[in-house]
């Protein structure tokens, strides 16, 4: 798996070309300000190539491994996918920082996306299966970048929620306090639950009823796990803590998933165990 900050490609370009830059006007001599500029400037380019060349190289692995497995490719996603993903709003709309401010969530891009016959999958045709890349900007700087699946289904009818890994000081984000943490205490898994997880939703009754004694016990046994819905949609994510340098509430180092069979299919086998616990 390649794991991935809460920076990437053309932020952290214009990140460090920025701060080259600063550093070159306060710090050099008039006469070697504008070489050593140019210089910046260059290593800035060359940085913006590479990041361009890893993705390239990204997508092709994709592709070829669509071959593989027998399912279906798109390099990219037009906006309709993304716009009828806006029920998952943690996903995709606006969430709190630990400060209380609102971050808004744009410039929103599917890339590199599986998809494939959900009867081959051992599911009923009824039921959408994607895999894909999933790159957003949350506030005015911060890129994120993971690998989703998404099931789309009829056979769901889920409250609004969101579950994910509890760490220190999610207790006092003002995200908790808007939308309360939900604790279950009837029993081992479900006291082993509430201490891992962070479950929160608009419908506290109704998320209760669905999170029954064997939905605990089964994400009572599993770790790094994201998982939201809202009606006909789930989604599933993995993350590896949480960021570096920064308030652990502000948000989880997230996976992106090696593009090999081997890893999609695990993947994508631990994403229809969570799909078929809540149908």
């Amino acid at each position: 798996m390649d794991v991935i900050g809460y920076v990437l490609g053309g932020g952290v370009v214009v990140g460090v070309m920025g701060t080259l830059l600063v550093l070159v006007e306060e710090s050099i001599p008039g006469v070697w300000a504008i070489p050593l500029a140019i210089i910046t400037l260059i290593l800035g380019g060359l940085l913006f190539l590479r990041a361009r060349k890893l993705r390239e190289q990204r997508t092709k692995k994709f592709k070829d491994l669509a071959e593989q497995m027998g399912m279906s490719f798109s390099a990219e996603v037009d906006d309709a996918l993304i716009e009828s993903l806006s029920v998952i709003a943690t996903l995709m709309g606006t969430t709190y920082s630990p400060t209380g401010q609102h971050w808004t969530v744009r410039g929103r891009k599917i890339t590199n996306m599986l998809y494939g016959d959900a009867e081959q999958l051992g599911l009923t045709e009824d039921v959408e299966v994607r895999i894909f890349d999933y790159k957003y900007t949350k506030g005015d700087f911060q890129d994120f970048e993971q690998t989703v699946i998404y099931f789309r289904s009829p056979q769901l009818n889920l409250p609004t929620f969101i579950l994910q890994p509890e760490v220190a000081g999610d207790k006092i984000n003002p995200l908790v306090q808007t939308f309360r943490d939900i604790d279950f205490e009837s029993g081992q898994a479900a006291v082993q639950f509430s201490g891992k997880y962070l479950l929160k939703g608009k419908d506290e009754r109704k998320v209760r009823a669905l999170f029954t004694d064997e939905v605990l016990a089964f994400f009572a046994s599993k770790d790094s796990v994201v998982t939201q819905g809202s009606g006909d949609q789930l989604v599933l994510f993995r993350c590896e803590g949480v960021l570096p340098n920064k308030h652990p509430t502000w948000g989880y180092v997230l996976t992106k998933i090696e593009p090999d069979e081997e890893a999609i299919r695990t993947f994508l086998e631990e994403g229809l165990e969570v799909f078929r616990v809540f149908t």
